[in-house]
Formats: structure tokens, C-alpha cells, sequence
């Protein structure tokens, strides 16, 4: 049971610490997917032991399994898109084999993340969607997008809205710098290490 725990840990603490704000659907469809073979390998952190790995699993997704600075992982699926002339990432924790009870599993909400991404050859750039920009952005604006606030969680920010309307809010707020949804000065930078 201390296992299972530690996965759950894992992947909310992935999101929290990560400055995810979550969402109940994915950004993309499946026909708005894109594949650029340039993601696939293994990256690593220019500031901290943390790695990335893509690999291909289907004709435009990739299976990413992120190793955290303890050495702990995650496997992630992922899709890559693009709303305007930006690149995001859909990540979405994959199934884990740690949990094995189907009742506790029933219990568990996997959710999806969003991200900014810059790719080039041998470098990679990730930005969260900030959690803080998005809680402003919405206490003055809470109809640019369909939401829920947790209770007793601080008033976290979940996104309910479906695809298309998430896909509008992204392409209207996402490059806002007053909006501050993204910000690029936090962006995690990483360097190929593997192809």
C-alpha cells in the first residue's frame, strides 16, 4: 500500500511542483495532433537532474517517462499541437502497474497539463501554464473559460471546459503577457542527450 501511495504522491506532486494547472480534457482532438520526429530521445535538465524521454507510440503521439531529480519516474502520454503559430504539449499520466486494486483505481482522476513548447534540434523548451497568472486572469475574467476552484486545496484551479473552448482560451490568453498564462521566464530549459 506504502508503494501505491508513492506513485499517487508522485504524479500530484509532479503536477503541483511542475505549477500545473489542470484540466478535465485534452487541448487537442486527435485529428489536430502533429508529429515532429524532432522530440523523439532523451533530454536533460540544463539546471537540474531531471530527464525526459520520447518515444513514438502511435502516428502522432509519444509516450514521455519524465525521471525526477531522486531518480523517481512517471510515464506520461502525450500529444503535441498547435493553436496559432505556438506549440503545446498534452501530457497525461499513463496507466501505472503499481496500482492494482480496480476499486482504489476507480478513485483516482488523472488529468491533463498543458505546456508551451520551443523545439529545435538539440534543444528543448518547457513552460507550465502558471498557476498564478491563470487564478488572477480568472478572478477577473471568470467566464473566459469554464472552471472549477477546489475546496480546501488553497482554491486550485481546475479546467472543465471541453477541447474547442479550452483551444479558444489558449489561443486568446496564451501569448497574453498581461495575462501572464504562460511565462516564459520560467520555462524549463533542456539539452538532448539521446537521440
Amino acid at each position: 500500500m506504502k508503494s501505491k501511495l508513492k506513485v499517487i504522491a508522485f504524479y500530484t506532486l509532479a503536477l503541483i511542483l511542475g505549477g500545473c494547472v489542470p484540466s478535465l480534457h485534452p487541448l487537442f482532438t486527435e485529428n489536430d495532433l502533429i508529429f515532429d520526429n524532432d522530440l523523439i530521445g532523451s533530454w536533460a535538465s540544463t539546471d537540474s537532474n531531471e530527464t525526459l524521454e520520447f518515444k513514438q507510440t502511435k502516428a502522432k503521439d509519444y509516450e514521455c517517462i519524465y525521471i525526477d531529480k531522486d531518480g523517481k519516474s512517471g510515464k506520461f502520454i502525450t500529444g503535441l499541437g498547435k493553436l496559432g503559430n505556438i506549440m503545446y504539449l498534452d501530457i497525461y499520466p499513463g496507466e501505472s502497474n503499481m496500482i492494482e486494486n480496480a476499486f482504489y483505481k476507480s478513485h483516482l482522476l488523472f488529468t491533463h497539463s498543458f505546456m508551451k513548447i520551443e523545439l529545435s534540434k538539440d534543444s528543448l523548451k518547457l513552460c507550465s501554464i502558471n498557476p498564478d497568472g491563470t487564478d488572477k486572469l480568472l478572478k477577473s475574467k471568470p467566464n473566459a473559460v469554464k472552471h472549477e476552484r477546489l475546496e480546501g486545496d488553497n482554491g486550485s484551479i481546475v479546467l472543465t471546459a471541453p477541447t474547442k473552448e479550452l483551444q479558444k482560451f489558449i489561443l486568446k490568453y496564451g501569448n497574453d503577457k498581461k495575462a501572464e498564462l504562460f511565462k516564459d521566464k520560467d520555462a524549463s530549459e533542456f539539452h538532448r542527450i539521446k537521440k
